[in-house]
């Protein structure tokens, strides 16, 4: 039941609440320090409203750069501010962007002030999403003598759009309650959202000897989530404000797990769920980081098990199956992360699978390797090889587009004392019809699923579908194979793609504005282009004057008597040793300035005021870093006589009266004109 006493006021949260903030360390800046680079992003909870990816809590470390040229020590600042980070699928970035860069926050906290008990910092947990709405559940907290605790029963949600009947509706958090007999005491379970169904859920996970508060690694046993829960928690959303929590416990033929993968795949009257992957015995949950024998020898059994055989619930009947898998698939792994992909005409639905460890031991090597679970043949293929040194655990997955795989956070293998950050980004790309790693995400860059060959040779078909292995060597339970060749209904699916790179022209649901970064490596081809033009203009145009000048200077010269021949050499004489008086060695004058804003890509971190570079105003074009948000080109306007100042004759009595050699201005290049890519 919602606490209305509990709720943010909303109109208030519209001035107070919403404050979109450029993503930086918010705290903790040392002494020199120019800048921060996320470093790592341990288990933070991943929601995905309509374009936008949002990201709350877990344990985020930055890497601060000084101004020395040197990296510190990884620090964590505890998100004291509680903000919400947020990705707009609208934003274009590269594996070199500094991600503080492209991603937006909003702050859970009043006035952008510290977050304490309102919006306090989860480590894991969940956030349960539809295309209007999220609900955070679980996850632990660290303990603190500093505020009370938020309540047992207290779930935090955000409402972007409004759903339903008409009604008054401001964006914003609200605070909302769990029915009785439910708690927040939970974390590591595996969340999916599934829209089409308006239905968050949450399968198994921690929880306390005692049912009670849980913390992160408490010294206190009792606190301590390490006892498997046994629960499939669910929420329909379906009634904004009305939302419906549920607590269902697990048959004994479905064994409890922690740091497993959910996915919902669209088949049956209203799709299924797969449990995947998991541990009994997660190192991170006991006191002293690490297993005792027993619990290593239970593991190294049981854990396998999960990838060996996965656990399926239909949805509309509310029943759960057991059903083996086939092929040489991965050993026993946890916190890794997953997506659907399915084929165009829907003969095969395939479960990408990337990273994780084995959750025994932090120094084990992490995975990089991608795998993927395809059914309903329940295939285990292995379609891309990684690097263990890039191999990384505890991120989350979203699918922007059909044929892509956005990889967020995550952290490495335990190699030292203090944390190493991952390899590459913070934030991968990842090509699910090609099985490949791209160096760039942009909204512009698309196209729908296509079926590997690496499937398709496995399973039958091609890249369209066409699948022949539509069943498994032996189903588990014969109602499986009903429940796998019953249609879905995907009109019940609402994509929100493509999404336009300049969000200004999407009145409906506008995104953020992209953020324009600079690119070290080179400039983009519409900016050579835009170069050429100017450079080609400005040629024109001196080419014109002098044409001019020459002219003038022709015509009274062609008109002259032969009388006037030696009064004219005089004033030519006189005004040529002018001309040579006025130097032209010193730094030339910019009458005018032509700028073109370029936007690029950054693939550094941010840069401070005394590393970047200024422009150096000079007769020839050139080309240079002016800014971390905008490369200028310079096209400095030509003064005859080398730029200086065109003085007056002085008057010369005796002298005939010159001809009009007047000097005409330099034609106007043009107002500043600013491009900005879309």
């Amino acid at each position: 039941m919602r606490r209305p006493q509990q709720k943010y006021s909303q109109c208030a949260l519209v001035l107070i609440g919403l404050v979109v903030r450029g993503a930086a360390q918010e705290s903790g800046w040392q002494q020199n320090q120019a800048n921060a680079t996320m470093c790592q992003w341990q288990l933070p909870r991943v929601g995905v409203i309509r374009d936008t990816a949002y990201i709350d809590g877990g344990f985020l470390y930055w890497q601060p750069g000084f101004t020395d040229g040197t990296a510190g020590a990884p620090t964590s600042d505890g998100n004291p501010l509680g903000l919400v980070y947020t990705l707009n699928f609208s934003t274009p970035f590269n594996t070199s962007s500094n991600m503080s860069q492209i991603l937006k926050t909003i702050s859970k906290a009043p006035n952008g002030a510290a977050a304490n008990n309102i919006g306090p910092q989860f480590y894991d947990g969940a956030m349960l999403a539809n295309d209007n709405e999220f609900f955070t559940y679980g996850g632990l907290l660290s303990l603190t003598d500093a505020y009370a605790p938020t309540a047992a029963n207290e779930v935090l949600g955000y409402q972007e759009y409004a759903s339903g009947p008409p009604k008054q509706f401001f964006s914003g958090f609200i605070n909302d309650d769990l029915p009785a007999g439910m708690t927040r005491f939970i974390t590591g379970g595996a969340a999916v959202s599934v829209p089409s169904e308006n239905k968050g859920f949450y399968f198994g996970g921690l929880r306390s000897a005692g049912y009670g508060p849980i913390y992160y690694t408490s010294a206190n046993e009792t606190l301590n989530a390490d006892v498997l829960s046994n629960t499939l928690v669910s929420v329909d959303l379906s009634t904004q404000g009305r939302e419906v929590w549920t607590n269902q416990t697990l048959p004994s033929t479905v064994p409890g797990r922690a740091n497993a993968e959910l996915v919902f795949v669209p088949v049956s009257t209203s799709g299924v769920l797969i449990a995947i992957g998991g541990v009994i015995n997660p190192v991170g949950a006991t006191i002293v980081q690490g297993l005792n024998s027993t619990q290593q020898t239970q593991s190294q059994q049981t854990n396998p098990t999960f990838m060996s055989s996965v656990s399926i619930y239909d949805i509309a009947s509310q029943t759960w199956y057991n059903q083996s898998t086939f092929g040489s698939g991965p050993s026993g792994l946890t916190q890794g992360c997953t997506v659907v992909a399915s084929a165009p005409d829907g003969s095969s639905h395939n479960i990408y699978w990337y990273g994780g460890f084995d959750g025994i031991d932090l120094t084990s090597t992490f995975s990089d390797d991608v795998w993927v679970l395809s059914v309903p043949s329940f295939t285990w293929i292995k379609v891309t090889s990684g690097v263990s040194s890039h191999g990384r655990a505890g991120h989350r997955c979203v699918k922007p587009y059909p044929d892509q795989m956005l990889i967020i956070g995550g952290y490495t293998t335990l190699s030292g004392i203090l944390p190493t950050c991952v390899t590459d980004n913070i934030i991968l790309n990842y090509n699910l019809s090609s099985n490949q790693w791209l160096d760039s995400y942009s909204p512009l860059v698309w196209s729908n699923y296509t079926v590997p060959a690496s499937i398709f040779k496995q399973i039958g078909g091609n890249g369209n579908g066409g699948a022949s292995s539509l069943s498994p060597s032996t189903w588990s339970n014969q109602s499986l194979q009903k429940i796998f060749s019953t249609s879905y209904d995907t009109s019940k699916i609402k994509n929100w793609y493509p999404y336009k790179l300049d969000a200004g022209n999407n009145t409906t649901n506008p995104p953020p504005a992209p953020i324009i970064i600079t690119k070290k490596q080179s400039l983009p081809t519409y900016a050579i282009a835009i170069i050429c033009v100017v450079a080609g203009l400005v040629f024109i145009t001196v080419c014109f004057i002098a044409y001019r000048i020459y002219s003038k200077r022709r015509r009274p010269q062609q008109n002259q008597s032969p009388s006037e021949d030696g009064t004219h050499d005089i004033h030519r004489s006189r005004i040529m040793a002018w001309m040579r008086s006025s130097s032209v060695s010193g730094e030339s004058k910019a009458v005018g300035t032509t700028t073109v804003a370029v936007s690029e890509f950054d693939d550094s971190t941010v840069m401070s005021p005394t590393d970047r570079q200024t422009f150096h105003e000079m007769a020839n074009d050139t080309v240079k870093p002016e800014s971390q948000n905008v490369s200028q080109v310079r096209v400095t306007e030509m003064n005859e006589a080398g730029g200086d100042t065109i003085h007056e004759m002085m008057d010369s009595s005796h002298l005939a009266e010159l001809p009009d050699t007047s000097i005409p201005e330099p034609a106007e290049i043009g107002s500043p004109v600013s491009v900005v890519s879309p």
